[in-house]
């Protein structure tokens, strides 16, 4: 039952800060539309946060990215499992993402301590820590999605707005 709250926590912790990345990632690019416009009046070399623009591929790209570490630690846990029989590198990628790993672990019965201390432990318990990244992308793909399509509605809103006050 903890299990299931810590990942709960983490979801909602993650995907509260996707959220708001996708809201001033649609800022950005629009105070970039902005700038763009007066380049093409004035001709004149204006800075763009072109990094921090709204890109819809971007949080599932950040999911991703941060479970990078995670992919690293078991390519080398698994190297040096069975080169020497080596599960330190297993224990610390459990470790790091420990609210998936004690949910989703293969073996239910080994925490990550026991990974790097026992030897009659499976080799491949912590891989079960792998499902990290298609949660992990998808909270965060979708959280800044999300985040993104308010502010994209709320931006309408003032236009539409804007036309029935002034016209087109």
């Amino acid at each position: 039952m903890l299990a299931v709250l810590n990942l709960v926590l983490y979801a909602a912790v993650v995907a509260a800060a996707s959220y708001k990345e996708g809201q001033t990632s649609v800022k950005v690019r629009a105070a970039n539309d902005l700038e763009r416009e007066i380049i093409v009046k004035t001709g004149e070399d204006r800075p763009l946060k072109l990094l921090e623009e709204y890109k819809p591929y971007k949080g599932f790209l950040i999911g991703f990215i941060t479970c990078i570490p995670l992919l690293i630690l078991l390519a080398l846990h698994a190297v040096f499992y069975f080169a020497a029989d080596y599960k330190t590198l297993g224990g610390i990628g459990a470790f790091l993402y420990f609210t998936f790993y004690v949910f989703f672990s293969l073996n239910r019965g080994t925490s990550a301590t026991e990974i790097t201390t026992t030897s009659n432990t499976a080799w491949y318990n912590v891989y079960g820590s792998l499902i990290a990244i298609p949660i992990v992308m998808l909270i965060t793909g979708v959280s800044y999605l999300l985040g993104a399509r308010k502010i994209i509605k709320q931006q309408e809103m003032i236009k539409e707005k804007q036309k029935s006050i002034y016209g087109e």
